[in-house]
Parts: structure tokens; C-alpha cells; sequence
């Protein structure tokens, strides 16, 4: 069995309570005492307690993000036929990873929607877009890698990031939350690269 410290164990049991039960019905006496460690143990790494948690599961939930999307092959070489299967398989992979970790997501958006004048305070107490990989410049890269790997298309995403990344995101985060909408992922991937793919070829943007 793998061994954590103290700090990496809070984590662990933290997940697997937000997993479970959801963030907001996640307190931090059951995180410690299923993580057999004090209170005060915990507040001693994580000072304001479960935001600062939520925060540390974010980092690793990024992280993973930019680890899947550079192994899955728009900059990693993986060849695809046709430009809608790449874009297919590229949402299903955003897809997956929403799913994978809806119910934190969830509790991270709570919180800002909750408390958005501590999240202020928090992006300027600290570097958020180091802290936190930058999510939206991660999509805005892999598709102008996209792009670039089918030059006959004659696409393009310039004056268009943000409003490709917002309709995208919007639409990933209410499906992984609730499956409102669409049948299956399948359903969703073809729908979602049809927008995507009318979007980057409107030169009139």
C-alpha cells in the first residue's frame, strides 16, 4: 500500500469524500477523522481549511489536464485522418477529465459563485495562472495545433479564442454535471465539433 504524508493523505481523503458525498456536504471533521489525523493537523496545512483544500485539489486536477492534453497528440505527433475525428477525440478526452472530477469542479465553481470577493482577494494574493496551468490558453494551443495539422482546411481561430473557449467550456460543464441535453458523450462530441468547426471557419468573424 502506498504511503502518504500528512499533508498528501488529507488530499486523498478529502477526494474520496467530495467523490462520495459532494463538496458542500464534506466537513473538515470527517476529513480528518477519516484521515486519522487532529484538526489542527490539518489546519496546520491547510490554514483556511476546506477552501484551501479545494484549492490544492484544482492544482493537481489542472495538472493532470495539461499532462493528458500533451500526451494525447495534437503537439505529440498522434496522426488522425480527418479533422473531425481529431477534434472528436480531443473533446472526448476534455469529456472524460470533466466527468473524472465533476463534483470537484463543482465545488470549485460553488465557491467562487459563494465567495467571489475571497476568490479576489486570492488571485491577487498569489499568481493564480502559475499556481493553476491556464486552462484556456492549454484549448486555445491545442487547437491552433489542430490547425495546423490540417492546412487545407483553411481554418482559423484568430479574434475567436475566448468565445471558441467559453461556448466550449459551457457546454462540457453542464454535461458533465447533469447530462442535460445530450444522450451519450458520442452525442455530444458530434454536436460540439460541428460548432467548433463552424466557428473557426467563419471568415466573416
Amino acid at each position: 500500500m502506498k504511503k502518504y504524508g500528512a499533508r498528501e493523505l488529507i488530499l486523498q481523503v478529502a477526494k474520496k469524500l467530495i467523490d462520495k458525498n459532494g463538496y458542500g456536504n464534506t466537513n473538515i471533521i470527517d476529513i480528518a477523522k477519516q484521515g486519522n489525523v487532529s484538526v489542527g493537523t490539518l489546519y496546520y496545512h491547510f490554514p483556511r481549511g476546506k477552501i484551501d483544500i479545494l484549492l490544492s485539489l484544482i492544482k493537481e486536477i489542472a495538472q493532470d489536464f495539461k499532462e493528458e492534453a500533451l500526451r494525447f497528440g495534437f503537439t505529440g505527433g498522434i496522426d488522425f485522418s480527418t479533422i473531425k475525428e481529431a477534434l472528436t477525440n480531443y473533446l472526448s478526452l476534455i469529456i472524460k477529465l470533466h466527468k473524472k472530477y465533476r463534483l470537484t469542479l463543482a465545488g470549485w465553481e460553488s465557491e467562487i459563485l459563494s465567495h467571489l470577493d475571497y476568490y479576489i482577494k486570492l488571485r491577487k494574493e498569489m499568481d493564480i495562472e502559475k499556481e493553476i496551468p491556464d486552462e484556456m490558453n492549454l484549448f486555445i494551443r491545442e487547437m491552433k495545433n489542430l490547425i495546423k495539422k490540417f492546412p487545407d482546411e483553411n481554418l482559423s481561430i484568430e479574434g475567436r479564442e475566448k468565445q471558441l473557449y467559453i461556448i466550449t467550456q459551457a457546454i462540457i460543464h453542464k454535461y458533465s454535471y447533469d447530462s442535460y441535453g445530450f444522450n451519450s458523450d458520442e452525442e455530444l462530441t458530434n454536436i460540439l465539433s460541428k460548432i467548433i468547426l463552424t466557428i473557426l471557419r467563419d471568415k466573416d468573424k
